[in-house]
């Protein structure tokens, strides 16, 4: 895994993504406890959660269209220095009467986003050998977990010496920093389709969009292939987003975890996950992508019921860390094989139309969750995230075939009858 940094353009990728994640994450920790700082209020931090979903939701499967039709490379650098230009504007939010700017500027950094996550994703399968691309995912896992790890402890060393400026600055510094990391990527061949003249003079009209929006969709309903992973993503995401907003209550109030014992079993759960990211590279050689998207979603669903069935806290300390190696394993698996069987030219939608279903898969778990759990209970709650976890491993179990190749062929046949 290690050997794939050695290449140039995946190096620049990785780093990129990995300083820009780090400077998210500082953010993210940063700007929820100054909100609620400013205001006392759980609902002003609901809806900096709601602007958080809503780009994804509106624009995802948008911005998808313009991630094929627009050079790959371009997209990433201009996104990421928009995104740091954008990110300053938060130092005007601790001003009287600003609070509304942390809401609007984050509505405005992840609308542009929307369109650099696609791009990243249909990127990688031309910076690295086809036979090395489960490798790749796994190389980007294990930074990513990294950057998630890191990035809440800079973040608050930097709020705790110099507050929500100090954090805005590092995180506008690090997508500026990844820009000009991307800008360094040298592409030997086109990193989008040639369009005809015709086509390409429509590139700014809505029907022209309209169009390729609907061929995207073509593509995914077209192949079972692609269908039913997108089916398990988000029957699993569901089941992850529900236990977000249950597992804090769970350990307080039923195994009676003090703080500390909190942040130690988030250290354990990112420890498993960095595990798991090495697993991933090992053994994605070794076994077929169905059988770790399927086996390890069934297995994270059954540690799910083991954890959420717990009475006493010291088990936990062993199910936290196991639990992120099977469902970084099956993550990993999954991004491959939606890279192995999409056709280049139409990979920016998939992901845009992955964006879409996942930001609707965290709004439709929080209002649920916000509706029905306290009438359900906590336990009961968690319980069922980790049955609908199980589900999208049957899923992944009964409908995904063996052969990845074989799926690869039949989505480019069909997909050239468009």
């Amino acid at each position: 895994m290690t050997t794939l940094l050695t290449l140039p353009n995946f190096r620049r990728l990785w780093l990129g993504e990995v300083i820009s994640l780090v400077g998210d994450r500082a953010l993210l920790l940063a700007l929820p406890y100054f909100i609620y700082q400013e205001t006392g209020s759980t609902l002003a931090t609901a809806l900096l959660a709601l602007s958080f979903y809503l780009p994804g939701l509106l624009l995802s499967s948008f911005a998808g269209v313009l991630a094929d039709r627009w050079n790959r490379k371009r997209v990433l650098v201009t996104t990421h220095l928009l995104q740091g230009m954008v990110i300053t504007l938060l130092l005007l939010a601790p001003l009287p009467g600003l609070i509304w700017v942390a809401y609007a500027v984050t509505f405005a950094e992840l609308s542009i986003s929307t369109l650099s996550t696609p791009v990243a994703g249909a990127l990688l399968p031309a910076l690295v050998p086809q036979e090395n691309l489960m490798q790749a995912n796994a190389a980007l896992s294990l930074g990513t977990t990294g950057a998630r790890l890191l990035g809440p402890v800079v973040g608050g060393v930097l709020m705790a010496s110099l507050g929500i400026p100090g954090v805005v600055l590092f995180d506008a510094a690090s997508f500026i920093l990844a820009g000009l990391m991307f800008l360094r990527l040298q592409m030997s061949a086109p990193l989008t389709p040639d369009l005809p003249p015709q086509a390409v003079s429509l590139l700014h009209t809505w029907r022209d969009l309209g169009r390729q929006w609907r061929e995207g969709l073509s593509v995914i309903w077209r192949s079972p292939v692609i269908l039913t992973l997108m089916a398990v993503l988000s029957i699993s995401s569901l089941g992850g987003t529900l236990v977000d907003p249950f597992y804090t209550p769970f350990l307080v109030a039923v195994l009676q975890a003090d703080a500390r014992t909190i942040g130690l079993l988030s250290a354990l759960g990112g420890a498993g996950a960095l595990v798991g990211s090495v697993v991933s590279s090992w053994w994605g050689g070794r076994a077929s992508p169905r059988a770790l998207i399927a086996f390890g979603t069934l297995l994270v669903g059954l540690l799910m019921l083991g954890m959420y069935s717990l009475s006493s806290l010291p088990l936990l300390f062993a199910f936290v860390p196991l639990l992120g190696i099977p469902m970084v394993v099956s993550n990993v698996a999954l991004s491959t094989m939606i890279q192995k069987v999409t056709p280049d030219a139409y990979r920016g939608r998939i992901y845009g139309a992955l964006g879409t279903t996942n930001a609707l898969v965290g709004v439709l778990a929080t209002v649920t969750a916000g509706l029905i759990g306290p009438h359900v209970g906590t336990v009961q709650m968690l319980i069922t995230a980790a049955c609908i976890t199980l589900l999208g491993g049957m899923v992944a179990l009964v409908f995904l075939p063996a052969g990845v190749e074989g799926s690869t062929t039949e989505t480019h046949s069909r997909s050239s009858e468009l």
